[in-house]
This record gives C-alpha cells, sequence and structure tokens, in this order.
C-alpha cells in the first residue's frame, strides 16, 4: 500500500531536478544579471539600488583607446585561433575518424590530443612558456597566438570527428565510383556535410580564445595586452561602472559566438 509519506517522497524526488536547475542557474547567472545592471549606473561607483540609469559608460569603454586596442588584440586572435584551429581539427578528425592507421595509433594521436583538457591550464602556459623561451621566440603575440591554438585544438578535433564519425562512407564511395578524385570528393561531397560541424568548430574556437586569461598572461609579456588582461587589471583597482560596462560586452560577444554555435543544426 502507498502511503502518504510515499507520495510526497516521490513528489519532492520529482521536484528535486528542478530545484537542482533552479539553483544552479541562480549561481551562474545571477552575477551577471547583477554586473549587467551595476553597469548602467549613472556614476562611476555603483551602489545598490541605483539612483538612475545611463549608457555613459559604455561609451567610455569604448573611447578607452588602450581598450579598444585590447579588444582588436582579443578579436584578431580569436579569429587566428577559430581558422587556424578548425583547419588543424579538420586534419586531426580525419586522422582519427577515416585515417587507415592502426587502432592503437589512432588513439594514441587523440590522447595526446585531447592532453590540455587534463592538464591544469597553469601548467600548459607554463609549459609553451619554456619551449617558447628555449626555441628563442620570447614573450609576445605570437606565443600567445600559438597558445591559444594549442588550447582550442581538441575541442575542433573533437567537435568535427564526432560529425565525422556520422557520416555514411557510401557517398564517398558512390563519388568514387562516378570518377571523382579525392579532392573532388572532399569538395563536394564531405566538405557540405562537414560544414555545420566546421562553422561551430570556427565559432566555439573564437569563443575559447576570446576569453582565455591564464595562457595570455603567462606569454603576453609587457607589449600584448587583451581583453580578460586589461579587465583583469582593472579589478585590481576597483569595481567600477567602467568595468562592469566592459564586461558586459565581453560576455556579449562570448556568448553571441557560443550561442550560435550551439544553435548551428546538421543538414538533414
Amino acid at each position: 500500500m502507498v502511503t502518504r509519506l510515499d507520495r510526497l517522497l516521490v513528489r519532492g524526488a520529482g521536484r528535486f531536478p528542478g530545484a537542482v536547475v533552479a539553483v544552479t542557474f541562480c549561481f551562474l547567472y545571477l552575477p551577471v544579471v547583477v554586473v549587467g545592471y551595476l553597469s548602467l549606473s549613472p556614476g562611476a561607483q555603483p551602489t545598490i539600488p541605483l539612483d538612475g540609469f545611463s549608457l555613459r559608460w559604455y561609451g567610455e569603454v569604448f573611447a578607452d583607446r588602450r581598450f579598444v586596442r585590447s579588444m582588436l588584440t582579443s578579436l584578431g586572435l580569436g579569429v587566428f585561433a577559430a581558422v587556424f584551429g578548425t583547419t588543424l581539427g579538420l586534419a586531426a578528425a580525419y586522422t582519427l575518424v577515416r585515417s587507415r592507421l592502426r587502432a592503437s595509433v589512432r588513439g594514441a594521436i587523440g590522447a595526446v590530443i585531447a592532453l590540455p583538457l587534463f592538464v591544469p591550464t597553469v601548467v600548459v602556459a607554463f609549459g609553451i612558456g619554456i619551449t617558447a623561451n628555449r626555441l628563442g621566440i620570447g614573450f609576445g603575440l605570437l606565443p600567445v597566438a600559438l597558445g591559444h591554438l594549442f588550447w582550442v585544438l581538441p575541442f575542433s578535433t573533437f567537435l568535427i570527428a564526432a560529425r565525422y564519425g556520422e557520416l555514411d562512407p557510401a557517398f564517398s564511395e558512390a563519388a568514387r565510383d562516378l570518377g571523382a578524385d579525392r579532392v573532388a570528393v572532399f569538395r563536394t561531397v564531405t566538405l557540405p556535410l562537414l560544414l555545420p560541424a566546421l562553422v561551430a568548430s570556427a565559432l566555439f574556437c573564437f569563443a575559447l580564445s576570446f576569453n582565455e586569461f591564464l595562457i595570455t598572461f603567462f606569454l603576453s609579456g609587457s607589449g600584448t595586452t587583451t581583453v580578460p588582461l586589461e579587465i583583469f587589471g582593472k579589478v585590481r583597482v576597483g569595481a567600477t561602472s567602467f568595468l562592469n560596462a566592459a564586461s558586459v560586452i565581453v560576455l556579449i560577444i562570448g556568448a553571441l559566438a557560443a550561442g550560435t554555435a550551439s544553435a548551428i543544426r546538421e543538414p538533414t
């Protein structure tokens, strides 16, 4: 017989996942909402509740030459990571999924590519810094770009590989039977089928690079400043309306890139 206590326990268990989602949502996104709210303060030092609302500090952000320069640097690094990360990810995905290498060799290659996912980012950044110094590259924009590329490669590789594994080899075989060479098969058959995954990979790589802090902090030296580094420098001074507005702009750019990538659907 089902008792009243049993019914209450079942009802509570059914509501528990929703409660967890609600608490997680508040924990992750409530601070973002608060930052957006404070960025509309008319004064330099925001208080709750605000005395009024103003977009003044967004204009101040884009009028700050140092911040704009760091924004352009971050955008450039993001585009670099998106293009070359996706290109290398495509080659690595082909190696993992379609190459004729032995399974053990492909597994070893996959483990090496996945290394940045399991090693702390501080260790990755420190290792890249030592290697760049030993090679005579030093610190600056080039090692930062290479560090970002190393960081985004596993995300790009496994995202494309997941789509590559879903493709039916019969399409490529049919094209080969009709006389197309390997280049033509890739250009006319494989590439269009992979296009959604490639676009998603590029957007994710851009978002990851644009928001990367630790690798940039270790490798940038004194001549390269990105948006995360610029915001970090201002955080040490104190929370201001300028900083809140700059943070909102960065959040919007990253959210647009990641959100667009997540919304992409594979062709039917």
